[in-house]
């Protein structure tokens, strides 16, 4: 079952993965991780791609994050996949749990919530 939450965070993104990578359980199910600033207009994109096996389930999900400024505010996206088994595609929350620590280390700084799943 897939999971999407998006919100507003008042830092830029670059300080936004540092926040992130305070947590080392998340820093420890980093798999990809990519950094860009633009050289006009300095606009910065980090994405971040992380996977977990949840033996609740027996399955492996992955969580990817999006983190720009380019609509001049730092929009964090977060997409949690792979994380449901059988033919109901049953995740028994891991997709949710996936996210919330990062949600926490950015509750503090969260604007606005823009859109859950």
């Amino acid at each position: 079952m897939k999971h999407y939450l998006e919100f507003i965070v008042d830092v830029k993104p670059y300080q936004a993965v540092q926040l992130i990578f305070e947590d080392q359980e998340l820093k420890s199910n980093l798999i990809f991780e990519d950094y860009k600033v633009t050289e006009v207009d300095e606009k910065e994109i980090a994405i971040l791609v992380f996977e977990k096996y949840f033996l609740r389930n027996n399955s492996t999900a992955t969580l990817t994050v999006t983190i720009d400024n380019f609509s001049g505010v730092t929009l964090v996206k977060c997409i949690s996949s792979g994380n449901g088994e059988g033919l109901f595609d049953i995740g028994w929350g891991a997709g949710k749990s996936f996210i919330k620590p990062l949600r926490k280390k950015l509750e503090s700084n969260i604007i606005e919530i823009t859109k859950e799943t």
